[in-house]
């Protein structure tokens, strides 16, 4: 026998397996150091990015249909694991309206569909339920009532386009 850890004393049960107890473990660490340090590894890894240092596809400007209105699709104030688009310009002076909120990650982990989020609609009393599907420089925001959904293509500003708007110096 070692002489770091005690001779065993009884046999427990784990699912099936015979797993031996030991009496004590007498090591640099001790139990409770261990226990913690195994718990401090796992929530290391649950707060660890899908993407490793990049953003999601989804995120950053985004142009409407027509060009009336740049959107930023950022990560949520109340949450970092949803997603919210605020006008940051627009040509009717609406900037600062926030028109996307509380996206989730839908299906897959790449970040190019989400979904149970609300979509404010020009005219609406109310925000609408949505999904957002990215596909290259293309952003498909759709509101949908029940299975129908009706959609609209967004784009990626140009960088002169960003440039103009004042919105240089910050992600695209």
């Amino acid at each position: 026998m070692s002489a770091l850890i005690t001779p065993p004393t009884t046999d427990l049960p784990l699912r099936g397996a015979t797993v031996k107890r030991f009496s004590g473990i007498k090591s640099a660490f001790g139990r409770r150091a261990a226990q913690i340090l195994i718990a401090a590894t796992g929530a290391g890894m649950l707060g660890a990015p899908t993407v490793a240092g990049d953003a999601y596809p989804v995120e950053g400007y985004w142009l409407t249909k027509g060009g009336g209105s740049i959107v930023e699709i950022a990560a949520c104030a109340e949450s970092r694991k949803r997603l919210c688009g605020t006008v940051v310009w627009s040509a009717d002076g609406q900037a600062g309206a926030q028109v996307l909120t509380s996206f989730r990650l839908s299906g897959n982990k790449a970040g190019d569909k989400w979904a149970k989020g609300k979509i404010l609609v020009a005219g609406a009393k109310k925000a609408k339920p949505g999904k957002l599907t990215v596909k290259g420089d293309t952003l498909k925001v759709s509101v949908c009532k029940g299975a129908k959904c009706k959609s609209k293509k967004w784009s990626r500003p140009s960088a002169s386009m960003t440039a103009q708007a004042g919105l240089t110096g910050r992600s695209s």
